[in-house]
């Protein structure tokens, strides 16, 4: 019965978003666009939940809980196991783009047109991922056969914080279907001018915090989850979130200037077009089966041919509108060499650079080895040695470009307000250098110029006026550059410092890593709620104090049958160190590798500070406007 109403439910989203994208097409069509974007929104969230009702009661009648759930399983885990497969995370998906729908309905837009438009658009997609939903991918499908118990949902993936990764995630995702409508309805109306800019400016910054929580939120996992020590391995996977978040970044500075000069119209519908294709490659790259990988779904080339089919419609809709209208959006400004907006045109270019990088990096392999059987990889020493240069530039121009004059400034002006604090950096790293640790060139420039960021970028976050420092509403902006400068530094000094070292041990062994010596205390079974496990005891010492303690384990579940390392790590301020236990080839030693990660906690935080500058900037917006 569930399962019944769920589908007339999705059946119901499908036929009011095929009436409401009819507006595209047909002005003369009276529709209350309020009434069927709610239909829609009440549908498919009535839908979810009694999906999730499904995954609660461990209602092994549906074939979507035997594959993804267990009765023994944490309750936590039944609800995110919900969204933890490919049917279920298309339904949260569809959830997500008529949450922003139904949002922008009720938006005080006056333009009733361009508003129509923008939502005939989003009800076009909705239309066309629900079409998928039903026909390949229906989540309320009955066994055919009684099961009396789940296979279970992946152990790797039963954690707390994979469980909101997706809906953050899919919130910045899908966030940038409004912005590709928004660009639709401007060009369709001739309205892509400065208000149409301030109309879409909170709607694109959104898409972006929740795409750069989600990045974030899926790198700090994998570092403590995987057992690699790692945070980012350029997995096809990951560029597909990176990709849109790169394109998305030149997109939101693009809408700044439009905002505030009214030019750059073409770049700016041109980016809003690729950051959501760039969503729909990711989602191809999830969902066709063509990745073998713990972040994909399904294995139904169907699928992905579904998923290449829309993208294809997208394109074809989005630039043939482009190719009508995009000749005719650009004022007549010319741009000065030495301005703000030149330098953030020339901050799109090298970000599209590395964006034509990592989409190259990701889909060659994957091309050879479809089209010429061959198989080749492509590794992290690919995008260091390609990327290195162009983030050299991009910092640069970071660095000038907020202390840049709109329309002209004299470079004697941007040299003295950036010079003090460029000189403070470079002797700060040189110091750094000559006293601890011998740095190449390279590491010097980017520390230097990530440094400099960090400083000029709180220099311009903060003013002086009375002897109080007074938050300037640029707050935003320059948070997020702190965030930017301090990743770069981070990522660049745990590179650089970062220490491994593999042992095979046995009880009472002393392991020595650079100045950390650990004593290997105990192994022992012990039993979780759903797995039981072996764990390791291993102090830190000092002399013959204990320091820290750490207890790694080796975990055995049954539901499905899967062994997994769970690392034990402990933060410090200034590096983590991280030790994971693997399984032993003979039960004399155990396998034991321990990382000292210097900067690496600061990579998380500087996530959370652009992210937190973006929302600043919102509020400040809303603010400016009340």
């Amino acid at each position: 019965m569930i399962g019944y109403i769920g589908n007339i439910l999705i059946t119901i989203c499908l036929l009011a978003s095929l009436i409401q994208s009819s507006r595209l097409i047909q002005d003369r069509l009276v529709i209350d666009q309020k009434l069927f974007t709610s239909i829609s929104f009440f549908s498919i969230l009535i839908s979810f939940l009694l999906l999730v009702y499904l995954f609660i009661n461990s209602n092994f009648n549906y074939e979507i809980v035997v594959s993804n759930s267990h009765s023994e399983k944490p309750l936590i885990y039944k609800i995110a196991g919900a969204w933890g497969n490919h049917e279920g995370s298309l339904l949260l998906w569809i959830l997500v783009l008529t949450i922003f729908n139904f949002t922008f309905g009720f938006s005080k837009i006056k333009f009733v047109n361009f508003k129509d438009k923008v939502m005939a658009f989003q009800s076009l997609i909705i239309f066309g991922f629900t079409l998928f939903l039903l026909f390949t991918s229906n989540p309320f499908l009955k066994t055919e056969i009684t099961v009396s118990e789940g296979l279970g949902l992946n152990p790797v993936l039963q954690d707390l914080l994979l469980a909101i990764h997706p809906p953050i995630l899919y919130v910045g995702y899908v966030g940038y279907s409004l912005v590709l409508s928004f660009a639709i309805g401007g060009m369709i109306t001739n309205k892509v001018d400065n208000e149409w800019a301030a109309w879409l400016h909170p709607w694109a910054l959104v898409a972006w915090i929740f795409l750069t929580l989600g990045i974030g939120l899926g790198s700090f996992w994998a570092y403590y989850e995987l057992g690699w020590g790692g945070y980012w391995f350029w997995d096809p996977v990951e560029n597909a979130s990176l990709m849109p978040w790169l394109a998305g970044t030149a997109l939101f500075h693009c809408v700044l200037i439009l905002e505030k000069k009214n030019i750059l119209q073409s770049w700016t519908i041109l980016l809003s077009i690729l950051t959501f294709s760039f969503s729909l490659i990711g989602t191809f790259l999830v969902r066709s089966g063509i990745l073998n990988s713990v972040h994909t779904f399904a294995s139904d080339p169907a699928r992905g041919s579904f998923i290449l089919i829309f993208l294809a419609i997208i394109l074809v809709i989005s630039f043939g509108i482009y190719a009508q209208k995009g000749p005719l959006l650009d004022s007549k400004d010319e741009l000065k060499l030495v301005s703000k907006e030149s330098s953030i045109l020339g901050n799109n270019w090298l970000l599209l650079s590395i964006l034509f990088v990592v989409f190259l990096g990701t889909l060659y392999p994957l091309g050879t080895d479809l089209f010429l059987q061959k198989s080749i990889s492509v590794g992290p020493n690919y995008y260091i040695l390609t990327l290195l240069p162009i983030t050299i530039l991009l910092l640069i121009l970071m660095i000038i470009g907020p202390n840049t004059k709109w329309k002209n400034d004299k470079v004697s002006n941007i040299i003295f307000s950036i010079n003090k604090l460029f000189i403070l950096s470079l002797a700060i790293i040189f110091g750094f250098s000559i006293y601890f640790s011998e740095l190449e060139l390279t590491q010097i420039t980017l520390l230097t110029l990530s440094l400099t960021l960090v400083f000029v970028s709180i220099k311009n976050g903060l003013r002086v006026n009375n002897n109080y420092s007074i938050i300037k509403p640029a707050l935003g902006k320059s948070l997020a550059h702190v965030g930017f400068g301090l990743l770069i530094l981070s990522v660049v000094a745990n590179g650089t410092f970062a220490r491994e070292k593999i042992f095979q041990a046995k009880v009472n062994d002393t392991l020595q890593i650079d100045n950390y010596t650990f004593k290997f205390d105990s192994v022992e079974q012990t039993k979780g709620v759903n797995f039981n496990a072996i764990t390791a005891t291993f102090h830190l010492m000092n002399d013959q104090t204990v320091m820290d303690t750490f207890t790694p384990e080796i975990r055995v579940y049954s539901n499905p049958p899967t062994v997994t390392s769970e690392t034990s790590i402990i933060r410090k301020l200034l590096t983590d160190i991280y030790v994971v236990m693997n399984v032993p080839e003979n039960s004399n030693f155990v396998n034991v590798r321990i990382h000292v990660k210097p900067m690496i906690s600061f990579i998380w935080l500087s996530v959370i500070l652009m992210a937190i500058g973006g929302l600043s900037a919102i509020i400040f917006r809303f603010k400016k406007i009340r």
